[in-house]
C-alpha cells in the first residue's frame, strides 16, 4: 500500500532531545489518531463521530506506522496510506462536496487542514465540528508541560502540516464554544440514498440546495426506506450546523412520504435566520433546553389543519 511520510515535531518536552515518556507519547499518538479519523469521517459521513463500530475503510485509513524516534526536539516519523487506495468508495462522489481529498492525500492530511481552519478566522467549518475539536484538544492534554509545541510537517506534501501551541488552544476552544447547538428542523426534498454508506442519505431541496443526513438507528430502520428512495419526503430530526450557521447534517427520527403542507419546509435550516422554521413552533424555543427538543412530534404536517400552519407565520 502506497504511503506519505510525515515528522511530528515536539519543542518543550522536559525531557532531553529524541525522548519523551511512555504514557505521554500514547497520549500523543491517541490525540493524533483521534484527530485524524474524525476528520476523515466528517468528511465522507457529515459527522465527526459516530457510535456504531468503525467501518473498515475508516480503520485501514488512519493505520499509521511510527518508523522512528529522532533528536533534534523530539520527532516522530510516521507513514500514513493514500486515502485514493483506503477510502476511494467513500469519496467518489465528488459532486456533494466542495472539496475532495486530493490523490495523494492521507488521514493526517485531512487532520491538518482541519487544525489550521479551525485556527482561522471567520471559516465556514467545512472539516471541522465539535468532536474534531475535541479531539484536538486532547493534545493539550497529552504532556505535562506549559510550553509544548507541535509542530507536523509531510516530506512531500505540503497540505499535512500544523502547529499547536498554547495560544492554539485557546483559540479552538473559543471556536467550539461557539458553534452553534443542533436543533430540531423539518426539511422536505428528495431522498437520495449514498452508495458505500449504510444509514446515509442526501436530501435535494427545490432550490438546488442539498443536505446530508443520517438515519437514526433507534427510531429509524434503512430497510424501511427502500421504497422512498427518489421520492419527496419530509425529514424531522435533529440538525446540526457549521460555524456559519449553514446546515451540515440531519439526524432522521421520523421520514416519511411528502404531504400536503409540507411545502413550508422545504428551506434550508439556518440557525443565523430569524424566519427559521423553528418560529413555527413559539412554545419548543423556550423549552428547548431544559426539554426533549423532538417534543415537536406530533405537529407532522396532515395531522393539523394548514390553516392553523399558515397563521403561526403571520
Amino acid at each position: 500500500m502506497s504511503t506519505q511520510h510525515y515528522q511530528l515535531r515536539l519543542e518543550g518536552l522536559e525531557e532531553a532531545s529524541g525522548q519523551i515518556k511512555a504514557a505521554e507519547l500514547h497520549k500523543v499518538l491517541g490525540a493524533l489518531l483521534k484527530t485524524a479519523e474524525r476528520t476523515t469521517r466528517l468528511l465522507a459521513t457529515g459527522e465527526g463521530s459516530s457510535q456504531g463500530a468503525r467501518p473498515g475503510w475508516l480503520e485501514a485509513s488512519i493505520d499509521f506506522t511510527i518508523t522512528g524516534l529522532e533528536t533534534g526536539s523530539t520527532i516522530l516519523e510516521i507513514d500514513a496510506p493514500l486515502l485514493s487506495e483506503t477510502a476511494h468508495d467513500q469519496f467518489s462522489q465528488t459532486e456533494f462536496w466542495r472539496e475532495t481529498p486530493q490523490p495523494t492525500d492521507t488521514a493526517l492530511d485531512l487532520a491538518a487542514l482541519a487544525i489550521d481552519e479551525a485556527q482561522s478566522e471567520g471559516s465556514s467549518s467545512e472539516r471541522f465540528d465539535a468532536s474534531v475539536l475535541d479531539a484536538v484538544l486532547d493534545f493539550q492534554k497529552a504532556v505535562q508541560s506549559a510550553n509544548i509545541c507541535y509542530k507536523m510537517c509531510s516530506t512531500s506534501n505540503a497540505r499535512g502540516s500544523f502547529e499547536l501551541s498554547e495560544t492554539s488552544f485557546v483559540r479552538i476552544a473559543e471556536r467550539k464554544r461557539q458553534l452553534p447547538a443542533p436543533k430540531a428542523f423539518m426539511v422536505s426534498g428528495k431522498l437520495d440514498e449514498i452508495k458505500h454508506s449504510a444509514g446515509r442519505f442526501r436530501l435535494f431541496l427545490p432550490n438546488g440546495q442539498k443536505l446530508l443526513g443520517r438515519i437514526h438507528p433507534e427510531f429509524l430502520q434503512g430497510e424501511s426506506l427502500r421504497g422512498l428512495w427518489g421520492k419527496d419526503v419530509t425529514v424531522e430530526g435533529m440538525v446540526h450546523f457549521k460555524a456559519n450557521g449553514q446546515a451540515r447534517l440531519i439526524d432522521a427520527r421520523k421520514l416519511g412520504e411528502k404531504v400536503e403542507g409540507d411545502d413550508l419546509f422545504e428551506a434550508l435550516p439556518s440557525v443565523a435566520d430569524p424566519h427559521s422554521q423553528s418560529d413555527l413552533f413559539p412554545d419548543f424555543s423556550g423549552t428547548a433546553k431544559k426539554d426533549d427538543p423532538m417534543i415537536l412530534w406530533g405537529s407532522w404536517p396532515g395531522e393539523e389543519p394548514l390553516e392553523e400552519l399558515m397563521a403561526e407565520l403571520n
